[in-house]
């Protein structure tokens, strides 16, 4: 982790505001919950976003919070998220992947035992998106290229956003951002791809694969380029199972969680350590940049859930996790929203370390 120089680190405003920087895991139609849980913080009047960072699905929330914050503020954010969601949902009505009604209610909206999921599974088993879909048809195009304006976003500084996505050939993490007038919709299509499903999206003579092989959140632009000390993590993956994984099923679900989490456990325990040493004396007080972390997640929303659930974008079944996101962030306000700005709410350690 790079050293944060002194006058990057700004740890108090005198306005009154809530300031914070959020960080987003990916996960498909799981953002929903996402969604939810920015729609209750953002309607907390002192809540101020400085910088947001997503992968994947969490890039998509990123982008919509910053374009509806330039068109108008908080309100303007809940209304891009609403946006967003309503257009996906919209576009998942017309997938052969969507689930019938019975299917929906007897999995817990998995689709793992849909005849159209079955039939896809193998599908990409067996072909690759090169041989199933030649032409690179991929149907986030027409909803980003409609919904963003990145011209204007590229401009606009009050919110930074950070993006993050995988490249193909070196395996390294690569941050497309507002700052360096990086948004486009090659961008946010390069965030997004599976690559079992989408051809590797080119930027700049370069190839891409989904951020959250590498960056599931990324964090550290957060500490760099941001003024304020707190960061809100906004998590999807469980972390934590209390059971072995026995069907072919539920071993790659847990596969699946395992690598999309293990970035942003790298992350934590890397500002866990920095925290540990400014905390022991090691290094003095503000020489480098003490970050608050806090952390909203509700890991029994999705311990029911297969991977398939992540494209299941029925209506019911994102109106459920918007709900689920909005209750956890009321909880979690409750209980912590007053220590922004003043100390970590979250238990690093345990979380991500021990």
């Amino acid at each position: 982790m790079r050293i944060v120089p002194k006058a990057n680190a700004k740890k108090t405003t005198n306005d009154g505001k809530k300031r914070v920087s959020i960080a987003m895991q990916g996960g498909g139609a799981h953002g929903a919950f996402t969604w939810g849980v920015l729609d209750r913080l953002l309607e907390e009047k002192d809540f101020v976003i400085e910088g947001v960072s997503g992968a994947s699905a969490g890039a998509m929330n990123a982008v919509s919070v910053a374009q509806g914050m330039m068109e108008g503020g908080n309100e303007g954010a809940r209304e891009a998220l609403k946006r967003y969601w309503e257009t996906n949902v919209k576009a998942g009505e017309t997938s052969f992947l969507k689930p019938g009604l019975i299917d929906t209610l007897m999995n817990k909206y998995t689709m793992q035992n849909s005849p159209s999921f079955i039939m896809f599974d193998l599908m990409c088993k067996f072909l690759s998106p090169y041989q199933f879909n030649p032409v690179g048809t991929n149907p986030l195009t027409n909803i980003v290229n409609e919904l963003f304006d990145f011209e204007k976003l590229n401009k606009y500084q009050d919110v930074k956003v950070f993006l993050s996505a995988t490249h193909v050939y070196t395996g390294k993490i690569k941050v497309f951002s507002n700052i360096r007038e990086e948004l486009s919709t090659e961008t946010m299509l390069a965030t997004a791809c599976l690559p079992t499903l989408f051809h590797a999206v080119l930027v700049k003579g370069e190839y891409y694969w989904d951020g959250g092989y590498t960056g599931n959140p990324v964090i550290y632009p957060l500490i760099y380029d941001c003024e304020s000390p707190d960061i809100m993590l906004l998590k999807l993956n469980p972390t934590h199972r209390n059971r072995l994984p026995l069907t072919s099923g539920e071993i790659g679900d847990r596969m699946n969680e395992i690598t999309n989490n293990t970035s942003i456990m790298r992350e934590m325990r890397s500002m866990h350590f920095i925290t540990k040493l400014i905390d022991d004396g090691l290094i003095p007080e503000g020489k480098l940049k003490r970050c608050h972390v806090h952390l909203i997640e509700n890991e029994g929303v999705f311990t029911e859930l297969g991977w398939s659930s992540k494209l299941n974008t029925d209506r019911k079944f994102i109106m459920h996790l918007f709900e689920e996101g909005r209750k956890t962030a009321d909880k979690w306000i409750e209980k912590n929203y007053d220590f922004i700005g003043k100390k970590s709410t979250a238990d690093v350690a345990e979380e991500f370390v021990d």
